[in-house]
């Protein structure tokens, strides 16, 4: 009974079907009367009819009359269907199984991942949820059925990156409760964070069960990337690398190296477990990717295009961007100014003039300093940035009577005292402490659409903002180094002003070059949301970017460059923790919980139909009212 007074429905609208059932009285109060007859004989018992209620009687007649009982049904049943009935399940913790599966670089050896995944389709309950465990743990399905587990476990993804399983652990432990299982299908040869043993410990102690199922296919042994870094020599990017043979035989490396449209070969001789460097010097901006193309001599290593028997690790990618190392142009009218002091101080080479060139061909950086009003010839400079180039535009009046679209500020004329906040996190924001400076003139302005306003003003407008432009990228500066009775601001005053400088050319593709070569496994915060290219050839628009795959990223025309570089994930053959010898410290705490699972019952209520109207068939056969 208790079930039945949990019904909800669906749509309770459908309950209005059941005024269906005044016509149906009334048809049958209607029908045709029989004709009453004086018989003496019955003179008394009619006398005694007379005297019940005639309203009494009328009922009576319908309730004993089978057809009517059987409509009636009929029709309360199909409105009830129509309202869409179901009955709240209510399911105790010890069915919910929690399925933790290990999707990070090293399950792809050997085929692990398609056998942890075999395995697990084969250990679900009546409620099931479903965790990826990386170095972040993805809740990829809570508390649905069995047949919906199947589907979200047939997908899981393939990811180069690290595994942190003692937080998947924690993370289902909360989603199961106490009466719950948890099962970690996982090669468990190598981990970040904490011990898993420990989470499970813990776990089993608040009564949740917890059992590790290992995936040992063999890794056939591997020879792969296992670090990497750019560095600057004599002006010259270098990709440095580290190369690792995990096998038991010294192995012969052939290395394939592409550099933009150059291709080159090399081998290398690298011993039993140990570890060798080779740099491919005189970087090429652009794409960089060096492939191990094939390994022999060690018992396990691949070949064929292979370092062995993980592909993750076998191709490192480097990526310079157009502007790095390339020569800076400073265009500025005047001789000697504080910003030609501090560029100075960089590595690059950077070029002075005093007009704006109406060729700035092998040029990678503009900055536009302090000129003469009408001496910028905006048209060459859409040109330089669509093409590629990136330019840096400092506040002046020259820039309030230009006409153009090209800066990220749409100027609207120059205003007296202000105060400056930054709005957005930026290497360069964390460089300068702008509340500190003084400014007695600025820009006024508004933001156009597409825009990325890191520093503004609190009389209107920005103060340090960019955006690209075709292939290129513009800065607009609301902060100049005009000196003395003139001076705009303090900022060419402070101490800072050269390092402001330096990280500003670093992060427009100076010599910052760890921003544009990441690892998996990291998040990248872009300046808003943007359609973004993966390694895979699948599209993501998000403006935070989770690094996951190895290979090139696509941002619009930025290019990351995303490597695994880790020994652990690499070192497929090694096993860190034995499942057969884990023992269990489970206590059981039993605990009751309600999933959102539901149970519809419109389908009984249709067969009961069936059998009602095949039930009236019967009736009126046997009363010879058919045909």
């Amino acid at each position: 009974m208790a079930g039945f007074f949990n019904i909800l429905f669906s749509n309770p609208l459908g309950l209005l079907a059941l005024a269906s059932i005044i016509p149906l009285i009334i048809l049958y109060l209607l029908r045709p009367k029989t004709i009453d007859l004086n018989i003496p004989s019955l003179l008394f018992i009619l006398k005694r009819e007379e005297q019940r209620s005639k309203l009494s009687l009328l009922f009576r007649r319908l309730i004993r009359d089978p057809l009517f009982l059987i409509q009636l049904l009929v029709l309360i049943l199909l409105s009830l269907a129509i309202a869409g009935p179901y009955i709240m399940d209510e399911k105790v913790s010890g069915e919910h199984t929690v399925i933790i599966i290990d999707n990070s670089a090293s399950m792809q050896a050997g085929g692990r991942l398609d056998s942890a995944k075999d395995m697990a389709a084969n250990r679900l309950s009546a409620v099931n949820s479903v965790i990826w465990a990386q170095n972040v743990p993805v809740l990829a399905l809570k508390e649905k059925s069995t047949t919906r587990a199947k589907e979200v476990i047939a997908i899981t993804p393939q990811r180069a990156v690290a595994c942190d399983l003692t937080a998947a652990i924690t993370y289902a432990e909360r989603i199961s409760g106490a009466g719950g299982s948890i099962i970690v299908f996982s090669d468990f040869a190598g981990w970040t964070g904490d011990d898993p043993l420990v989470a499970k410990s813990l776990a089993e102690y608040n009564g949740v069960k917890v059992e590790f199922v290992g995936v040992d296919e063999p890794g056939n042994g591997n020879i792969g990337f296992v670090n990497g870094w750019i560095d600057i020599s004599n002006g010259k990017y270098n990709l440095n690398l580290a190369i690792k043979n995990y096998n038991e035989q010294n192995a012969n490396v052939q290395l394939e190296i592409r550099n933009g449209d150059a291709s080159q070969s090399a081998t290398l001789d690298i011993p039993a477990h140990t570890t060798s460097a080779y740099i491919v010097p005189g970087l090429n901006t652009g794409r960089t990717e060096v492939t191990i193309s094939g390994g022999s001599g060690g018992s396990g290593s691949g070949s064929g295009g292979s370092g062995g028997g993980l592909g993750l690790d076998d191709t490192a990618y480097a990526f310079i961007p157009p502007a790095a190392g390339g020569s800076i142009l400073l265009v500025d009218s005047r001789d000697q100014t504080p910003l030609r002091s501090a560029l100075g101080l960089l590595s690059a080479g950077v070029e002075h003039s005093r007009q704006l060139p109406q060729d700035l061909f092998g040029y990678d950086i503009v900055i536009l300093g302090i000129l003469n009003n009408g001496s910028i010839d905006w048209n060459v400079l859409n040109d330089f940035v669509k093409g590629g180039g990136t330019l840096i535009a400092m506040a002046s009046s020259s820039l309030v009577n230009s006409n153009n679209d090209l800066l990220p500020v749409s100027i609207t004329g120059i205003s007296n005292d202000t105060k400056i906040t930054v709005v957005a996190e930026n290497p360069l924001t964390g460089s300068i402490a702008f509340e500190d400076i003084e400014v007695v003139h600025y820009i006024k302005g508004t933001v156009p659409d597409g825009a990325t306003v890191l520093v503004e003003a609190s009389g209107g407008g920005p103060i340090l903002s960019h955006w690209r432009k075709g292939k290129g990228t513009v800065v607009y500066l609301g902060l100049n180094d005009i000196t003395g009775d003139n001076a705009w601001s303090g900022f060419n005053t402070m101490p800072e002003f050269p390092l402001f400088w330096k990280n500003m050319i670093d992060w427009i593709g100076g010599t910052d070059i760890e921003q544009y070569n990441v690892l998996t496994g990291t998040v990248t915060k872009l300046p808003a949301e943007q359609t973004i290219s993966c390694p895979d050839g699948n599209t993501v628009t998000t403006n935070n970017l989770w690094i996951d795959q190895v290979g090139f990223y696509e941002i619009g025309e930025q290019v990351l460059a995303a490597n695994l570089y880790d020994s652990k994930e690499s070192n497929v053959d090694e096993v860190s923790l034995d499942v057969s010898s884990v023992t269990s410290k489970y206590i059981e705490r039993p605990q009751t919980v309600s999933t959102e699972g539901t149970s519809d019952i419109i389908i009984y209520l249709i067969l009961l139909v069936f059998c009602l109207v095949f039930l009236e068939l019967y009736v009126i056969h046997r009363r010879r009212e058919l045909f």
